[in-house]
């Protein structure tokens, strides 16, 4: 019986047709390729990697273009990818290349440059994350896909690497200090995050921080975000989240309190918060139908989470509060691309 021969005699042409099949299937990444104008970006990026007006002539090698690499920290968030599997996966993929705009043999920025310039957009407290996500969230403004008729509040964790030091060590991180040892500068103190902490929610344990985040009930779109370490409770950053622009909230009975709904009158916002009953008040009937009601909608924001979670938005790689927040920013962009793509289709 014969079969095919796989012998590796392709010709230029048909390299060529394999890579334009591949491209022509606007899937994954490849979704945002047209949809999104990249160059929307370019004066914020400016702005925060301090390029405007630079003259690059002087000397030196001249960096690679911010929108591209912009385009590189989007790829990176969408596939939960670390800054070496990037780089990898640039050079390996071709759908990839397309993204990007990069032909087989062109250059392909490392992992050492993909971290540089992460940290060059927070550089001496640009909050050059922040800054973008809120470019992108002024054009769904524009498009009336964030009308804030109604609001939902919740928060999910993001998982750093754990610490594995002794009691007396987190005894004196819990308290705000450095251990002896842990000094920033030195090559132990870089691989210690003292800003994470642990917490427990039902029999799961998390250590890091969590993605505080108001997302439209109607679009499932994120409107605004606070990161905190994991052991802050939900209901602290419900006034952070909440504003007068809101015109009503949802929220699970975390954040039900006499002081939520107080300032929630102040906004002028309606109130839908759900109630949480104990062993001597339990929930009235009125009150178990009211929360059902409430829960029908609110559930939207966890396939919010859900859909940041199967895109590996839950862990974060790198150590401290700033790039954790820096991480979570960026995360809730690429989600609101991923979602702008599937509202626009």
């Amino acid at each position: 019986m014969k079969f095919r021969k796989q012998d590796g005699g392709g010709d230029l042409f048909s390299a060529l047709a394999h890579q334009k099949a591949v491209t022509q299937r606007v899937v994954g990444i490849l979704k945002l390729r047209d949809l999104i104008d990249w160059d929307l970006f370019r004066p914020v990026l400016n702005e925060v990697t301090g390029y405007a007006g630079k003259d690059w002539s002087k000397g030196g090698r001249p960096p690679f273009d911010p929108v591209f690499m912009f385009k590189v920290l989007v790829l990176q968030k969408f596939h939960g990818l670390s800054d070496e599997a990037t780089e990898m996966q640039i050079k390996d993929r071709l759908s990839f290349l397309s993204f990007l705009g990069l032909r087989l043999g062109d250059e392909v920025p490392d992992c050492n440059t993909i971290w540089d310039f992460k940290e060059l957009i927070e550089k001496d407290g640009r909050e050059g994350s922040r800054k973008l996500f809120e470019a992108f969230h002024q054009i769904l403004i524009e498009e009336g896909l964030i009308a804030k008729e109604g609001s939902i509040v919740d928060a999910s964790f993001v998982d750093a690497p754990r610490q594995r030091n002794t009691r007396k060590e987190n005894e004196q991180i819990k308290e705000g200090n450095r251990p002896k040892g842990f000094e920033e500068d030195s090559n132990k103190g870089r691989q210690k995050d003292c800003e994470a902490r642990w917490t427990k929610k039902n029999l799961e344990t998390h250590y890091g921080y969590k993605n505080h985040a108001k997302v439209d009930a109607k679009s499932k779109l994120i409107d605004k975000a606070v990161t905190t370490p994991a052991n802050v409770h939900d209901s602290q950053v419900f006034n952070a989240l909440v504003d007068e622009r809101d015109r009503a909230v949802l929220a699970d009975s975390a954040y039900y309190s006499a002081a939520s709904e107080d300032y929630l009158l102040e906004c002028g916002a309606e109130e839908f918060l759900m109630r949480k009953g104990n062993r001597n008040t339990p929930l009235s009937a009125a009150e178990q139908k009211t929360n059902k009601g409430i829960s029908r909608i609110r559930v939207r924001v966890e396939h919010v989470f859900g859909r940041m979670k199967q895109l590996g938005m839950d862990t974060v790689r790198s150590i401290g509060s700033k790039r954790a927040t820096s991480h979570n920013h960026l995360c809730n962009l690429v989600y609101n691309m991923d979602r702008y793509a599937f509202l626009k289709n």
